[in-house]
């Protein structure tokens, strides 16, 4: 017998899609490292496709030391004009420019007692939403996703745009947006309840 299973059509143009779809992405991510991790590629995706983010992912991650904020933090200068040069990775200065800044105003946030996933979850009040998309329903952006973006700025976060936020609520399971026809949307929505 074999068993049809349907997904969101992004999904199924590359087995790395494929993998990341069905593993991954709009699981929820209460963990700051991931959030972390979530935030910088979202931030080196922009303008970009999210296969050529996840081709260059272990790299990143690497390079990035796994997207530990405190290690990233404490980055010398020597090391920055390493990664700047460093043909494995997403070379964009701004891009890893903002990851690190990211990452110091992190840490020093961390230092203060608030967290990343706190903030972020309250935005959404804590609760998974849901959009219930249909195929080829457009999403327009909710409210909450400009006051996040503002608050992270504000904070002292860089590159953290309106779509760069929504991008990181959708990989991060805050917002469950597969398609109502994807299996995965049943499975994530059945794991938050």
């Amino acid at each position: 017998m074999i068993i049809v299973t349907s997904r969101c059509p992004w999904a199924e143009k590359s087995p790395q899609l494929l993998i990341y779809h069905d593993l991954e992405w709009g699981v929820p991510v209460h963990d700051e490292r991931q959030l972390f991790e979530n935030l910088s590629l979202e931030i080196f995706q922009a303008g970009l496709t999210w296969q050529l983010i996840l081709k260059y992912r272990q790299a990143l991650k690497h390079a990035f030391w796994d997207f530990n904020p405190e290690q990233i933090a404490e980055l010398p200068p020597s090391k920055l004009q390493e990664l700047y040069h460093d043909d494995r990775i997403i070379r964009n200065h701004q891009k890893i420019d903002a990851v690190v800044e990211n990452a110091r105003v992190l840490t020093s946030l961390h230092e203060l007692g608030w967290r990343l996933s706190e903030t972020v979850w309250q935005h959404v009040n804590g609760v998974q939403l849901d959009h219930h998309l249909q195929a080829n329903e457009q999403l327009a952006f909710e409210w909450f996703v400009a006051d996040l973006s503002q608050t992270l700025r504000h904070l002292g976060f860089k590159r953290i745009g309106q779509k760069t936020c929504y991008s990181m609520l959708q990989a991060s399971g805050m917002v469950n947006d597969h398609l109502l026809t994807c299996y995965r949307h049943d499975e994530i929505s059945d794991s938050e309840s």
